[in-house]
């Protein structure tokens, strides 16, 4: 799907770190974070129709990708990305609350902002990873555990610099169909993902290694996951999900949000449900973020 024409492409400095960010429309702000092994581009489907209600939808790309910038602290965990998307509703939407969209990682950096800054939110959408306080007892079953291969993959330094960037970066190509398996990527579509990336392989596994660090693990980072959503919210859920499997999902209970969850399992759909089928996720993304 063409997205809307962009208004503007620009380059904001957070102090910490310059991020690339398109913008597209006019209007109130839906603010929406990308992934892994993803960019900017991932909410292609979802412009237009924002755009047409009435909204101003603003992706940037994350910390750490091309063509945005290296931080400067080299901070990749969920305190530090969960600054980003505060600071780029103070910049893009400072007197109004912003409506938040986040996927994998921007899902991740999402539940981070709410609990740092819940008053500069009205609305939390949050795709194919539900919040870690609801979902931390079943990510060591074994199904998931399997899953999750990469995770411990990436923690090698060196051999997973040199397995990622392998055959022309293959292991996207396979993380792809791997994690959605009904949908086919386009070749231009993961060669402009394989761009942000290949420049970059180190920051973007720092995201994986980040999560078990001390500062995740012990400090400030891990009470901002832990901490209970105060934002309304709903969550989207591909049933093929090959990434985080689906039944993550249906163990998200309403007492972790205090303005309420609404959980939406799409199926035939895998990680990239947002993609993969835009004519179910469309519908409840309007029907959630109301009126401009």
């Amino acid at each position: 799907m063409a997205a809307t024409k962009t208004l503007v492409t620009k380059t904001i400095d957070l102090g910490d770190v310059e991020l690339s960010c398109t913008v597209h429309g006019d209007g109130p702000l839906v603010l929406c974070a990308h992934g892994f092994p993803d960019d900017a581009r991932s909410f292609r489907a979802q412009i237009d129709p924002l755009v047409a209600r009435g909204f101003r939808v603003a992706c940037p790309t994350m910390r750490g990708y091309a063509p945005s910038g290296i931080p400067k602290s080299r901070r990749y965990d969920a305190e530090a990305l969960g600054h980003d998307l505060c600071a780029l509703a103070d910049r893009l939407s400072p007197g109004s609350p912003v409506r938040l969209v986040g996927h994998d990682w921007g899902a991740v950096a999402a539940y981070a902002a709410t609990a740092l800054a819940p008053a500069r939110f009205s609305h939390l959408v949050t795709i194919a990873v539900p919040h870690l306080r609801a979902t931390l007892p079943r990510l060591a079953q074994p199904a998931q555990l399997r899953r999750s291969w990469y995770i411990a993959y990436f923690q090698l330094r060196g051999v997973a610099e040199r397995g990622l960037a392998k055959n022309d970066f293959a292991l996207i190509d396979r993380l792809w169909r791997d994690w959605s398996p009904g949908y086919a990527a386009s070749r231009e579509d993961l060669d402009l993902i394989k761009a942000g990336i290949a420049p970059r392989v180190s920051e973007v596994i720092g995201y994986y290694r980040a999560f078990f660090s001390s500062r995740v693990l012990l400090g400030e980072a891990r009470r901002l996951l832990f901490t209970k959503t105060t934002v309304p919210a709903i969550h989207m859920h591909g049933e093929d999900d090959g990434c985080i499997g689906v039944e993550l999902a249906r163990g998200v209970e309403e007492r972790h949000f205090l303005a309420g969850i609404r959980v939406h399992t799409v199926p035939r759909a895998g990680h990239f449900v947002h993609l993969e089928r835009p004519e179910v996720v469309n519908p409840i993304l309007l029907d959630f973020l109301g009126a401009p």
